[in-house]
């Protein structure tokens, strides 16, 4: 019987042909790697398309027969807590940074701008996985991040203008890259540019996409934008992925040129190989290493990735950055990768795909420098550094040149590198343990992790990157009433590693009232403490919109936030109907400039006419707009107006109301000829004729109806006023058939006073 082989075991035993097998030491826990069918490169490729550079890991508790989905297990692997930890990334640290697999901690509020994922084919489901990922690890999506949090946290772009075709390999790349950039900038705006195929010719395209995504950034439109010459946008391109080294590759390089961009590139999955675009100069190069834990899964250290791309380039000349690096690169060549951030499959991180490829779906565990270019992307947006973006081998204010700098000017590389270490304010931490591939983890830079791991926020930085903090309040919008309160909550977000004790004033316009719970916020236990602001509006506040300040100091730093405060008014008052007869009713409804506060709002009512009565006042229930009333009216001998007034807070509104004499006597209608034949359809007239009896003189409004359905007919006049009179009915018709027109009047004043008539109508 011949053995059918699934795709999936196809995979596995890649593991062994590739020889991707763990070398170089223990590994973090044991288990199957699956090499993806996008990660596969042929000979023919080279230089034409491009391959991914993720690997999923099967701990070996469901290794052992062919992995099966992972729904039913939830995250797997590292977490945005967890790593943001290790990196130290947000202002307070927790002992071990241990895997958590909710909201942890790390800091939601991190990061700005815009970040845009390079990528080939369609990941159908990435919206809707993105939001399970936040959910998950209470980070925010939807409209919740950019400036003001009102832009989306995701948009999907296709680089053509077309939605590329699906590849589901290809889709658990994008997964993996969306959610880890969003992890480490969780407030960055993440833009996945769909190219239509992994040809460099299309990923090329979706670069230069991606590029005018970040210069005119906030995104707003899921249409690619395709010129942005006048863009000031400042933010990341990560790319993933990467083909091996060829001849003409210095020719794209052009491609990493956006004003205010940083590119980052995988340094590849094979041990001790340079790929590009890692290769070029203008693109920071991410390499991959191994996070360790103890029994107790605290976490201890890194060391290299066996299988962490690196190495001198063939083809691009050492970039100015890197003459710092010539002792150990004495090729001349540019050497990669620069940074590098945890890519073992075994100590990989958990990603959300709702999409079954492999036999995988749901939560599974990545690994590979795929997991590398889009962190750091975060990384180094949630550090704000922006100042030089790419570099062109001499920019020294790119994020490039500040990344070497930052390392020189911690270590006493330059002067003695066969003993440098880092020093305690260095914001790198030192990979010395392993190798990748031939090349061995040594002091300071090397080619199997570069500078090492990223410390801290001022790694990206030029150095003027301090520790710093932002101050935010929700809600940011209050409705009050006079002598009414509302409360919003003052927080404290830090960035740089701020710990400081942050000082609290308000500032309110005249009649109202600002005060604080708290004035002063303090750092305790891995966060801020918040206060409530609570705003008060007098007694004589005036209707309007106002604006309370917020301001928090620290020493030379400062940070402001500001709530919108509306005082209440009455925007409209409409009544229905405007004219009623003496003892019938109207109903009013009175709308407010904004939703109502806690407790409602009551809205005073009055009439300047006894014939028509109001309610002395009506509530607005507590977040609504709008409330209705009902105005009573007295039967009156002759017809008379009345005024009715709305007020809240010295702002009113008014309408008025007819009240008319009930009609006396009644009326008949009469309708002449009493049937039309038509052939083929046309117009037919009728005479209608109103009679008065009993006295009576008001107006009677007129109207037909046809059934069947069909003949449309207009009078003219509409109305016969004095209680007699007659008006020509025209109806027109164009389908076959009889019908039978019915014709009303109805008294204009009492809707319950009419009568009615029928004609006949045939067409043949």
């Amino acid at each position: 019987m011949k053995r059918k082989f699934s795709c999936f075991a196809m995979a596995v035993a890649l593991v062994t042909a590739a020889g991707v097998a763990w070398a170089g030491g223990q590994e973090p826990r044991p288990g199957t790697v699956i090499v993806p069918p996008s990660n596969i490169e042929r000979p023919q490729d080279i230089g034409k398309r491009s391959h991914t550079n993720f690997l999923i890991f099967i701990p070996a508790a469901r290794s052992s027969k062919q992995p099966s989905p992972a729904s039913s297990s939830g995250p797997g692997g590292e977490t945005p807590g967890s790593l943001s930890c290790v990196y130290q990334t947000w202002a307070g640290q927790v002992s071990g940074c241990p895997v958590t697999n909710g909201s942890g901690y790390n800091s939601p509020s991190g990061g700005t701008n815009v970040i845009a994922i390079v990528d080939a084919y369609d990941y159908p489901t990435a919206a809707s996985d993105f939001q399970t990922f936040s959910q998950q690890f209470g980070l925010p999506y939807g409209n919740e991040c950019g400036p003001n949090d009102n832009e989306p946290c995701f948009t999907q772009v296709y680089a053509t203008g077309s939605q590329p075709k699906a590849n589901c390999s290809w889709a658990q790349e994008e997964s993996l890259d969306i959610e880890w950039s969003h992890a480490m900038a969780p407030h960055a705006q993440i833009v996945l540019v769909e190219a239509a195929s992994n040809s460099n010719s299309n990923l090329m395209q979706a670069v230069q996409v991606a590029s005018n995504e970040v210069m005119c950034g906030p995104v707003t439109s899921s249409s690619p934008i395709t010129s942005c010459s006048s863009g000031t946008g400042t933010g990341e391109v990560s790319m993933s992925w990467g083909s091996s080294e060829f001849s003409s590759e210095s020719s794209y390089d052009g491609y990493f040129t956006g004003p205010g961009v940083t590119y980052f590139a995988s340094s590849g999955d094979s041990g001790g190989k340079v790929i590009w675009p890692s290769a070029s100069p203008n693109v920071v190069s991410a390499g991959g290493t191994t996070v360790n834990r103890n029994s107790s899964g605290d976490f201890t250290g890194e060391s290299t990735w066996s299988s962490a791309g690196g190495g001198p380039s063939n083809d691009e000349s050492m970039p100015s950055y890197q003459n710092i690096t010539s002792d150990i690169n004495t090729t001349g060549m540019r050497g990669t990768p620069d940074i590098s951030f945890d890519a073992n499959p075994a100590s990989g991180v958990s990603v959300f795909d709702s999409t079954s490829c492999q036999g995988l779906v749901d939560w599974m565990v990545f690994g590979g420098t795929s997991v590398a270019a889009p962190s750091l992307s975060g990384i180094s947006n949630e550090s704000g550094a922006f100042d030089g973006g790419w570099d062109n081998g001499g920019n020294s204010s790119s994020v490039q040149s500040n990344l070497y700098s930052n390392y020189g000017t911690d270590t006493d590389f330059s002067t003695n590198p066969a003993t440098c270490s880092y020093t305690s304010s260095t914001p790198f931490y030192d990979i010395t343990q392993g190798s990748a591939g031939t090349y061995p983890a040594t002091a300071c830079w090397d080619f199997a992790s570069g500078i090492g791991t990223d410390r801290g926020l001022t790694a990206f930085g030029s150095g003027s990157t301090s520790p710093s903090f932002s101050l935010s309040a929700s809600p940011t919008t209050l409705s009050l009433t006079d002598n009414s309160s509302g409360t919003s909550t003052i927080s404290v977000t830090p960035s740089g590693g701020f710990t400081g004790t942050v000082g609290l004033t308000t500032s309110a316009p005249s009649g109202l009232t600002a005060s604080l719970s708290s004035a002063s916020l303090s750092y305790s236990g891995g966060s801020y403490n918040t206060s409530t602001l609570t705003v008060t509006a007098s007694s004589t506040a005036p209707a309007g919109i106002y604006t309370v300040t917020v301001t928090g100091s620290s020493g030379s730093l400062s940070s402001t936030t500001n709530i919108t405060v509306t005082v209440l008014g009455v925007s409209s008052l409409t009544l229905s109907p405007s004219t009623v007869t003496g003892g019938t009713s109207a109903t009013g409804t009175v709308t407010l400039s904004a939703a109502a506060p806690s407790g409602g709002a009551s809205v005073a009512l009055s009439s300047n006419n006894s014939a028509a009565q109001v309610p002395s006042s009506v509530t607005v229930e507590s977040g609504y707009t709008s409330a209705t009333f009902t105005v009573t009216t007295s039967t009156v001998s002759s017809s008379t107006s009345a005024t009715i007034s709305a007020s809240l807070d010295g702002s009113s509104q008014s309408a008025t109301i007819t009240v008319s004499t009930a009609s006396t006597g009644s009326f008949s209608v009469s309708a002449s000829p009493g049937n039309v034949v038509l052939k083929g359809g046309g117009t037919a007239s009728y005479t209608v004729t109103v009679a008065p009896s009993g006295g009576y003189t008001g107006t009677v409004d007129l109207s037909m109806t046809a059934s069947p359905t069909g003949p449309t007919g207009v009078f003219s006049p509409a109305s016969i006023t004095g209680g007699s009179g007659s008006s020509t009915l025209t109806v027109t018709v164009s389908a076959k058939g009889n019908y039978t027109l019915t014709i009303t009047g109805t008294d204009s004043v009492n809707s319950s006073l009419t009568s009615s008539t029928t004609v006949g109508l045939k067409v043949h």
